[in-house]
C-alpha cells in the first residue's frame, strides 16, 4: 500500500443503505400484533393500507438512486447492507443485482454485508453464499488518495458460529489500518452495516448496535489508527453520534423507512482534514455536488 500524493484530492461518494427488496410487501402482510411486537423492539413498522406482493416499490426507489448517482458522478457508490429482505428469494437477488448493474461502469460499486445478506447469526455457509453473490465481505480500497475499509458487521454482532471469522476480521482491520497509516493516508473511512453505537460507546446493548465487548474491540482499533468516520445502515433512519473525533453515522434507507427520514441517500465529501456529509430524500437531491 503506497500513497501517491499527486492523486490526493477532495472527492465525494454516495452512501446508500438498506434497499432491502421485499420489505414493503413483508410489512404490509404482518398482522397487527406482530407490528406492535416490532414497535416494542424499537422497529417502527406501520400498517399498510393494502397488502402488497413483490418488490415494485424497492425497484423504483433503488433505480431512482442509481440513476441519481449516474447523473451526479461520484467517485464511487457504497451500499451498506441489506440488499434484499429475504436472502433465499432468488427473484429479489436477481433484481437487486440488475439494478446495481445500471450504475455507469466508470463508477465503482462497493457492497457491504448486512444481516439480511449474511445472517443475524452468520454461519460459514451464509458467509460463503454472501461472498459468492457479492464478493469479499472484508476488504479495502483507495480512491483519489483516500483509504476506505469495509467489514462484515454481522460477524461483529454475533460470531458464535464463526469465531475464526471474528479473529480474521480483527487481524485484517488492524493490519490494513496500520498499512494505511504507514503509507501516509490521512482521512480513513470505515463502512459496515450495524452501527457501533447510537448515542455513546458506553450505551447498553441492543438489537441495533454491535454488542459491547466487540464494539470496544473495534473502537480501540479505529481510534488507535485515527479513523475519521464510520458509515453504517441497519436502522432505516438517520442517526449521528461521535466518540471523540470519530464520527458514527447511520444512514437512512433507500427502501422502507422506519423513522421520520424518507427514503434517500447520503452524499459524503472527503477532504484532507475533514469528512462532511448530508442526507437527501430521493425527491430532493441536488443537481450537482460542489467540493
Amino acid at each position: 500500500m503506497e500513497l501517491n500524493d499527486s492523486t490526493n484530492r477532495p472527492l465525494f461518494f454516495i452512501q446508500m443503505a438498506d434497499p432491502q427488496l421485499g420489505m414493503f410487501s413483508f410489512f404490509s402482510n404482518l398482522p397487527d400484533e406482530e407490528i406492535e411486537a416490532r414497535r416494542q423492539r424499537g422497529i417502527n413498522a406501520r400498517k399498510a393500507p393494502k397488502k402488497l406482493t413483490g418488490f415494485e416499490d424497492e425497484t423504483r426507489l433503488f433505480t431512482k438512486a442509481i440513476e441519481a448517482a449516474n447523473r451526479l458522478k461520484p467517485g464511487f457508490v457504497v451500499v451498506c447492507g441489506d440488499m434484499t429482505n429475504d436472502s433465499s428469494d432468488e427473484a429479489q437477488l436477481v433484481e437487486v443485482i440488475r439494478i446495481g448493474n445500471l450504475l455507469n461502469e466508470d463508477i465503482p460499486l462497493h457492497w457491504v454485508a448486512g444481516n439480511h445478506d449474511a445472517g443475524n447469526i452468520p454461519t460459514a455457509e451464509s458467509i460463503a453464499l454472501y461472498r459468492e453473490r457479492f464478493g469479499d465481505d472484508n476488504y479495502s480500497f483507495d480512491h483519489d488518495g483516500h483509504h476506505f475499509v469495509v467489514i462484515n458487521s454481522c460477524v461483529c454482532y454475533d460470531p458464535v458460529n464463526v469465531p475464526l471469522e471474528w479473529d480474521k476480521l480483527v487481524k485484517f482491520l488492524s493490519g490494513d489500518l496500520q498499512e494505511a497509516r504507514d503509507a501516509g493516508y490521512k482521512d480513513i473511512v470505515l463502512f459496515m452495516h450495524h452501527p457501533l453505537f447510537l448515542d455513546s460507546p458506553e450505551e447498553p446493548e441492543g438489537y441495533f448496535v454491535v454488542p459491547e465487548i466487540r464494539r470496544k474491540a473495534i473502537l480501540k482499533i479505529l481510534k488507535a489508527h485515527g479513523v475519521s468516520a464510520v458509515f453504517a445502515g441497519h436502522l432505516h433512519k438517520n442517526n449521528i453520534a461521535s466518540d471523540g473525533s470519530l464520527q458514527m453515522v447511520a444512514t437512512g434507507p433507500i427502501g422502507y423507512p422506519l423513522g421520520d427520514d424518507p427514503s434517500g441517500l447520503r452524499i459524503v465529501r472527503v477532504y484532507d482534514d475533514a469528512v462532511k456529509h448530508d442526507y437527501y430524500a430521493l425527491d430532493d437531491l441536488p443537481n450537482s455536488v460542489d467540493l
